[in-house]
């Protein structure tokens, strides 16, 4: 019998199931996870001012939004498998660049990272979407969470360790093998490109076309503003709670820490999977993005006692937690078959609009006013975003 088990995981993991996408869901973000920390110091360490580092990571997200509206164009021409090998070689070339220490390269081993994020992101969901049945997303997504949750909680303590303990470079030596593990595994599970038996229209790669496209549907519009509020959250937490803490006097290796721990609160997301069948997705993301925007607005109160501002820190993380739990369910329901590349490129842009438009707010707060305001302004608008969450369709409760 445990034999016969033995054999029925290595067949489960060896083609497109969820075990197989929950493996690449862990590695994926591993190589991103590790930097999350790193990069804000290093930014904050040659800039020298907070409202640089809003200023650089502004600047930086317009080139990644970009960059990202070309990958529809790109899967046209050298389709998902393609474009995960294009996004492998960028990851890779752009952890190089970050090992030369010097600005120029920052910057554009930042513009690569972003470009890689992107093309293996939207590759990997587009063959997630393919072989997982459209009404099991609201179940996949808490497993799928937890298992980002998993590297996200690891890497961004294990980045400032190893640059720290070790040498820095060995961060970025660390992303280079985490992205040729996961390229590895991809190559073993030999995803094939043959069109959905769904597609019946042909494909899109004008963004000018496609853009008006995803905005003119009720639903993919509010379901990518639930996940660019939700990115955004975590954004201003992952830039600027490390940044406190080392303006704090707390150190670099305790706000990497602080970051690691909060993102392992997003590891019980598969806890939520019975609230969110009983109390509806609506719900559950009220209360997430209501109490999440309430305890953010309470830590700019408090940012003169560092260890109460931890400890509400910490809360207004756990409280996010219902929002990732939920996760991109919203975008997986809506979405036609028959434009599924278009429609998922412009989806996970709000990622890099997040990392685009908040840094950029934060820039011009900061201008006038001190960190806390970055904290209140984004629980202000973590509160407006719960106001929304009521205009969720029933139907997909």
């Amino acid at each position: 019998m445990q034999h016969h088990d033995t054999l029925g995981w290595i067949s489960a993991l060896s083609r497109p199931t969820v075990p197989t996408f929950s493996i690449l869901f862990t590695l994926e973000p591993l190589s991103r996870s590790v930097l999350i920390t790193v990069i804000p110091l290093m930014v904050f360490e040659r800039f020298g001012t907070v409202q640089n580092v809003s200023f650089f990571y502004f600047i930086l997200g317009i080139s990644g939004v970009f960059m990202s509206l070309a990958i529809p164009w790109l899967v046209s021409r050298i389709d998902r498998r393609g474009v995960f090998n294009v996004g492998a070689v960028s990851g890779v070339v752009a952890m190089i660049l970050f090992m030369q220490g010097e600005i120029w390269s920052l910057c554009a081993g930042m513009i690569l990272h972003l470009f890689a994020s992107s093309c293996i992101e939207v590759s990997l969901n587009l063959y997630m979407m393919r072989h997982i049945r459209r009404e099991n997303f609201s179940f996949f997504e808490p497993i799928r969470v937890f298992f980002l949750a998993f590297s996200w909680s690891v890497g961004p303590f294990l980045g400032v360790y190893l640059r720290n303990a070790i040498s820095l470079e060995a961060p970025f030596l660390f992303g280079v093998i985490t992205t040729l593990v996961l390229t590895a595994y991809f190559f073993y599970l030999r995803f094939t490109d043959h069109l959905d038996t769904l597609t019946t229209r042909h494909s899109v790669t004008n963004p000018l076309k496609y853009l008006p496209r995803f905005f003119q549907q009720p639903r993919l519009r509010l379901a990518y503003f639930l996940s660019f509020m939700r990115s955004g959250w975590w954004t201003m937490y992952f830039i600027y709670v490390p940044i406190y803490c080392v303006t704090s006097g707390l150190g670099e290796t305790f706000g990497g820490g602080l970051v690691s721990l909060a993102t392992a609160f997003v590891m019980t997301t598969p806890l939520w999977r019975r609230p969110i069948h009983w109390l509806g997705m609506r719900t559950v993301l009220f209360i997430g993005f209501f109490c999440a925007g309430v305890m953010t607005i309470v830590i700019s109160l408090f940012m003169d006692n560092p260890y109460l501002a931890i400890g509400i820190i910490m809360a207004a993380a756990f409280f996010a937690v219902p929002c990732d739990a939920v996760g991109n369910a919203p975008f997986y329901r809506s979405v036609h078959s028959y434009e599924r590349s278009e429609m998922t490129t412009v989806f996970v842009s709000y990622r890099s609009i997040a990392s685009l438009t908040l840094p950029g707010l934060y820039s011009g707060v900061l201008a006038i006013f001190q960190l806390p305001a970055v904290f209140a302004v984004t629980g202000m608008c973590m509160i407006g975003t719960s106001l929304v969450t009521r205009y969720i369709p029933k139907s997909m409760n």
